[in-house]
């Protein structure tokens, strides 16, 4: 059976029946993930970092996977750890599982799925989706070692990529592109917006150059006006569902998160404050998109 077939197949089952088919495929691990007396003297404010085991298996090219993240998050990462005090039982051997970039994927979509998005969502929409598609659709191939096993691992060509992605959005209820040539319009979209702040840019190194002259002043002035009528324009042309909304064109970031979090995820995380950290690495522009597709669900639901 072909990666992408079985990719297929997995996507059928739970949470619990897909762990244990990769248990099946892969084998137990070997080790725990941090070794267990450094975890305690971590929780403990003694050491900052924590020592990991033995477990990894990139040479495989495989990830490895805490089976109890359908009942906590980001079980790797030490802040969360100390926060929500993790017990060292979900670090043990027995609690993980290998799996490829587009299985792990797959694990968090069902969890997303089986949690109400409650659990696993982060991980699958702001790391794994991303990073599928930037090997398999942007086709920028990783350069260290560890990443070039896991990219030929699960190596998918982009119809079959988009094809999945779609599969694992549907099981959320989430929109994606229709094929690889919708995706690609699609970048070259989000290209052109970019342009608009290099625009920006070129204008002001010029702006500062000619002479400061009263006449000069109000022309830039005109212009400027102009340019970021436009720009809001395009902005709303992009997210419609912000029209009539706080949501506007260089709405701070904080603020852009507070409202995610009002209207989607003050059932799943404690405060706004944590929202924001686990939201550290991701891009504003794709907490943009979230948020308008949120305010599209909502919108739908009164009509």
């Amino acid at each position: 059976m072909s990666n992408y077939k079985e990719y297929e197949h997995m996507l059928l089952k739970t949470y619990d029946e897909a762990v244990a088919f990769l248990l099946q495929k892969y084998g137990s691990a070997q080790d725990d993930y941090f070794r267990e007396k450094a975890y305690q003297r971590f929780m403990d404010g003694e050491i900052k970092s924590i020592r990991k085991g033995e477990h990894s298996r990139t040479n495989e090219g495989l990830f490895c996977h805490h089976i109890d993240e359908n009942k906590n998050l980001n079980l790797s990462n030490l802040s969360f750890i100390k926060v929500n005090k993790i017990p060292f039982e979900s670090q043990k051997k027995d609690k993980l599982v290998y799996c490829d970039l587009i299985e792990h994927a797959i694990l968090h979509a069902l969890i997303a799925y089986e949690t109400s998005q409650k659990l696993g969502f982060p991980g699958y929409m702001f790391y794994l989706i991303p990073k599928i598609e930037e090997w398999y659709l942007d086709s920028i191939i990783p350069t260290s070692t560890w990443e070039k096993n896991c990219y030929n691992k699960s190596f998918l060509t982009p119809e079959e990529t988009v094809n999945i992605i779609k599969k694992m959005q549907a099981k959320l209820d989430l929109p994606y592109c229709n094929s690889a040539s919708d995706y690609y319009e699609y970048k070259k979209r989000v290209a052109k917006r970019l342009e608009y702040g290099k625009l920006a840019t070129a204008r002001e190194k010029k702006r500062k150059a000619l002479e400061q002259t009263a006449k000069y002043k109000e022309i830039e002035k005109n212009r400027e006006i102009e340019f970021q009528k436009k720009r809001r324009e395009q902005f709303y042309k992009t997210y419609p569902n912000f029209n009539n909304t706080e949501v506007h064109l260089g709405i701070p970031r904080r603020k852009l998160i507070a409202i995610l979090y009002d209207h989607k995820y003050k059932n799943i995380y404690k405060n706004k404050k944590e929202l924001e950290l686990v939201m550290k690495p991701i891009m504003t522009e794709k907490i943009l998109e979230e948020l308008h597709s949120v305010i599209s669900n909502i919108e739908n639901c009164k009509r």
